[in-house]
């Protein structure tokens, strides 16, 4: 007779502790939803949408977080350059990326070199937008992502031309000066990156891809003027690059490092590092604030946002 009664006490503490969860689990569900409802929000109307509402004579510049890569998008009111698009990988994104700024058509891409964390997502966007013009150095890579990228350039039919340093363009009220590379024959694919400085009104960017200390050094024997406010250091923060002498030549009030968290190449490097902090530069990476979108009207320039937040909080939902 024990055992008999003994079972239903069992089963009667089964359906508490069901109830128990059904009383639980609806306020889990609702903190979840309220904090996915809260970042999409946000996110989306602050970063995840980056359709800055220009004027003539304003430029936007997005440092497009790409993870270990590089991508950057200048925007006008009349056109559009995007600097490389990060890996194979992260081409879905810059393609929304691009969507969601509202690009349509891309002015001018530039292909700084031919390691795959630059050319991989311009695969994607070369299949996906229409291109004016492509700008990328001579010189080949093995891998079959090079290989996938001059596919994706001939089926496409996009124009191509290569780098002159000193030679300009412009993009509405925005004027690129290509600074790099001034020779040829580098042992190092990174040394062939094509380096640009823009100018809108007094305000100025230099983007310089992996160029390293060997290209750094011809920009300043060549007199390109590298003065800039803004400075997308080199080679992810590599010690490779960003060297004394380019760093005090080009006077950044600002530097953004285009990052992977967590990398295995321990970039940025702490001299690089050291190097900006002492100089006083005020420093955006990616790893850490995500997508980096800075305003110019020609005469100041305004960070609008970044969303390391974002990104780490639907990390954290999704798992």
């Amino acid at each position: 007779m024990s055992a008999k009664r003994s079972a239903p006490r069992h089963r009667t503490s089964g359906r508490g502790r069901r109830r128990a969860v059904r009383r639980v689990h609806p306020i889990i569900s609702f903190i979840l939803l309220a904090a996915i409802i809260f970042a999409v929000y946000w996110g989306y109307a602050n970063i995840i949408n980056p359709d800055i509402a220009l004027v003539n004579g304003e430029a936007a510049v997005h440092f497009i977080d790409v993870g270990q890569g590089d991508s950057v998008l200048v925007q006008t009111t009349q056109g559009s350059v995007l600097i490389d698009g990060g890996d194979n990988h992260m081409g879905d994104r810059v393609v929304a990326y691009l969507r969601n700024a509202g690009i349509n058509e891309i002015t001018y891409v530039i292909a700084t070199h031919p390691h795959a964390d630059h050319i991989g997502g311009l695969i994607s966007v070369l299949y996906e937008f229409p291109v004016g013009t492509l700008i990328m150095p001579p010189v080949a890579h093995t891998t079959e992502t090079f290989r996938n990228f001059l596919a994706a350039i001939e089926n496409n039919d996009v124009p191509l031309k290569e780098p002159v340093a000193g030679n300009t363009f412009s993009v509405g009220d925005a004027v690129f000066t290509i600074i790099a590379p001034n020779s040829y024959g580098y042992q190092n694919l990174n040394d062939y990156s094509v380096s640009v400085r823009m100018v809108l009104g007094s305000t100025s960017f230099i983007v310089t891809g992996d160029a390293e200390e060997l290209s750094e050094l011809e920009m300043i024997k060549a007199g390109h003027y590298l003065s800039s406010d803004v400075l997308r250091v080199g080679h992810h923060g590599s010690r490779t690059s960003t060297t004394q002498e380019f760093l005090s030549a080009v006077n950044p009030s600002i530097a953004v490092i285009n990052v992977g968290r967590d990398n295995g190449h321990g970039h940025p490097h702490g001299v690089v590092m050291n190097r900006l902090q002492d100089a006083g530069i005020r420093i955006y990476r990616t790893d850490e604030h995500g997508h980096i979108v800075m305003v110019t009207d020609g005469t100041v320039i305004s960070v609008r946002g970044s969303n390391r937040w974002f990104t780490q909080l639907t990390e954290w939902i999704t798992g």
